[in-house]
Formats: structure tokens, sequence, C-alpha cells
């Protein structure tokens, strides 16, 4: 049991290598970029924050971190309030960063510093709604 097995440079560079091809093959389930593209292509785009689907499902992209202050919830429902939408059918979802430089910096810069989740994106809401007439 206190046996410490030998290991050769060479045999530890032989076993890592076979790890990371195992490692390559796996999806990272994180890459939601690919998700948005593939969103976006299926289904049609009110605008880069806003997706409607067939199904009445609304998708509200977020750009801003949600560290605990509501930030994520909050800035959905001043989206969905505005499109009145009924909030059991509204999902959200994180651009990344590499969405955002494809499409120009779209959804800005990403920060939410300050507690400034709510307060500075209260344009973005603006932007996502249709002007009401």
């Amino acid at each position: 049991m206190n046996a410490i097995a030998k290991l050769s440079r060479r045999g530890f560079l032989s076993v890592s290598a076979v790890a990371g091809a195992f490692t390559l093959g796996i999806r990272a389930p994180m890459a939601q970029g690919q998700n948005i593209a593939a969103a976006g292509a299926a289904t049609p785009e009110v605008n880069a924050w806003v997706v409607i689907k067939p199904d009445d499902t609304v998708v509200i992209r977020i750009a801003r971190s949600e560290m605990g202050q509501g930030t994520l919830t909050g800035l959905a429902q001043l989206v969905a309030e505005e499109l009145d939408c009924d909030w059991a059918k509204v999902t959200t979802e994180y651009p990344t960063p590499g969405q955002n430089l494809a499409r120009s910096r779209v959804w800005g810069d990403f920060s939410t510093g300050g507690s400034r989740g709510i307060r500075d994106p209260t344009n973005m809401s603006a932007r996502a709604a249709p002007p009401r007439g």
C-alpha cells in the first residue's frame, strides 16, 4: 500500500499524451457560442439580445455576470416586461466573448463591476425591446 510507483520521464510523457488525446475529444459544455450561432440560424432573432422561438419561448441574451445581485433575472425581467412575455417561457443565455467579437461587439464590454449589472444596461433593455406604438 505504501509503495510508490516508479515512473520514468518517458513513461510519464507517454501516459500524459494518451490522457491529453482523450481530453481533446471531450465536448466542452461551456461553449455557448455555438449554441447562439445555431439558434440564430434555426429561429428568428428579433435582435442580438432577443430570440423568439416558434414555440413562443423567448431567449434573452445577457452580457453581464451574475454575481449574487440578481443581474441575470433582473435584466431578463426588464426585457420580458417590455415585450409583455409569459415569464414561464423566458430563458436566458450568455453570449461568449468570441460571439461578441464576431458580431462587432454588439453586447458591449461584458463588465459587471461596481454593482453596475442592472444600473448601466438599462439602455440594453430599451435596445432589446421594440418601441411601443
